[in-house]
């Protein structure tokens, strides 16, 4: 029976992990971190499971809703009313409905109208090749104008991508304003997003479950620290797997593990500290420029709301953060003990002294902030704060973004990536993630039955 190794358990490296234990395989995953689930991460909030980072599905999100009816939590999955507001010009406005449109100030009338049939344009538009070579600053300022550029787009791509903002291709803009548009959609009664009721933490610990009934070796907190290519007995480099199955030894803090393939469920830049020099020079360059942002997120538990909207994107580059997600605006704050909950979303490169500050440092900041937003807003509303990171959260798509997305079989028979870099234009996301283990499984599988065959 051949060995797989998986490194990393977040919801990528799970999917990966059930479809190669169904399909015979003896299965080992590593996760540097002492839970499972990645980005699925969880705290306690009033005595429920709470998502470190937000999280929701949309209607369009079949991959997750498929496996979780497959893992009997269909049911657990609640589709519930949202609302979309916006920060800009100093004030709040109602946003992503034709109606909140016709009240937004801060857009003229004609203004308004291109911003809508080019929004509704986008929506409709199923092929992304036309977006893929465009910037969005420069197709946004030509159909909405420049007024829709100042008062919405620029902000909003500053606060998600910093100094690369003019650089990001049209073709994230695009999958994001169609994804949207088709959730609002489908349901036929406004948006409707997923949640998971207990947290979306619970579908990783029945793939957890599913996982260790099938025999498979979960070495939890246990980091990967170098993935090394065996020779035979002859010093040959092993070329393909008809000649000889390749075999690799998988170094941890702890142990050495030698199997027969291996799957790096995890961000670019580690699959190229763990496995870089296996690799060709020109697959070496090309992942090298693939680029991401990291996440800060701070949850904070407060003892009223701040607004009443659910998802507040902030569209003002002086504001220290660029979303405000009350998550208690889509789910009852009965489920956490009466406590509204508040993520405060900012996306920024490591390397910004901000992303390493301490969690007093973010609050002096984000505070007032929030005081300019909701005037009443005081500091004794906090209960409780919880502060997270995450370095690799947001990928950089920029024109010719395809052309540099690796497949996830490498140059080396038996290595393997699934990386979010890799979720292409959809972006990345809950079921996104599935999607992709469930690809990455495929082509192990296919691999390693051609070797035995």
């Amino acid at each position: 029976m051949s060995t797989v190794a998986v490194v990393g358990a977040g919801l990528t490296g799970l999917t990966a992990g059930l479809r190669l234990a169904c399909a015979g395989y003896r299965q080992l995953l590593f996760e540097r971190y002492p839970r499972p689930g990645g980005l699925v991460r969880v705290l306690t909030v009033g005595g429920e499971r709470l998502e470190a980072f937000y999280h929701h599905l949309f209607t369009s999100d079949h991959d997750y809703v498929r496996l979780a009816s497959e893992l009997g939590l269909s049911g657990a999955i609640q589709w519930l009313p949202s609302r979309m507001g916006i920060w800009t010009a100093g004030r709040l406005w109602d946003f992503g409905t034709p109606q909140s449109l016709l009240r937004f100030r801060p857009l003229p009338p004609v203004a308004k109208l291109r911003f809508a049939l080019s929004t509704l344009l986008l929506q409709h538009r199923s092929d992304p090749e036309p977006f893929e070579h465009v910037r969005a600053s420069d197709w946004l300022r030509r159909h909405q104008g420049e007024r829709a550029w100042q008062a919405v787009w620029r902000p909003l791509l500053v606060q998600k991508f910093g100094s690369q903002a003019e650089e990001v291709a049209m073709v994230w803009l695009w999958c994001k304003l169609r994804l949207r548009g088709t959730s609002r959609s489908r349901s036929g009664l406004g948006e409707r997003l997923g949640y998971m009721q207990g947290s979306f933490d619970r579908l990783v610990t029945a793939l957890e479950t599913r996982l260790r009934n099938a025999g498979a070796g979960l070495e939890l907190g246990e980091a990967v620290r170098r993935i090394e290519r065996l020779e035979p007995s002859g010093g040959t480099t092993i070329a393909t797997f008809g000649e000889r199955r390749p075999r690799f030894r998988v170094h941890t803090r702890h142990a050495r593990h030698d199997v027969d393939a291996v799957v790096v469920a995890a961000p670019v830049g580690e699959y190229l500290e763990l496995a870089g020099s296996l690799l060709t020079p020109d697959e070496r360059e090309r992942l090298g420029q693939l680029q991401s942002t990291g996440a800060l997120c701070t949850v904070l538990e407060l003892d009223r709301s701040l607004t009443k909207y659910y998802w507040l994107n902030v569209a003002d580059i002086e504001m220290p953060f660029g979303g405000l997600i009350e998550h208690t605006n889509l789910v009852p704050r009965e489920r956490y003990g009466g406590r509204h909950v508040l993520y405060i979303s900012n996306y920024m490169f490591t390397g910004d002294p901000l992303f390493s500050a301490p969690r007093a440092t973010l609050l002096d900041r984000y505070l007032p902030a929030l005081a300019r937003i909701n005037p009443r807003f005081d500091r004794s509303w906090v209960l409780d704060v919880h502060h997270f990171r995450a370095e690799s959260a947001q990928p950089v798509v920029t024109c010719g973004y395809r052309d540099l997305i690796p497949g996830h079989r490498s140059s080396v028979p038996g290595l393997y990536l699934a990386s979010m870099a890799q979720i292409y234009p959809e972006d990345r996301g809950q079921s996104y993630a599935v999607a992709h283990g469930e690809q990455v499984a495929r082509c192990v599988i296919q691999d390693l039955n051609a070797a035995s065959g």
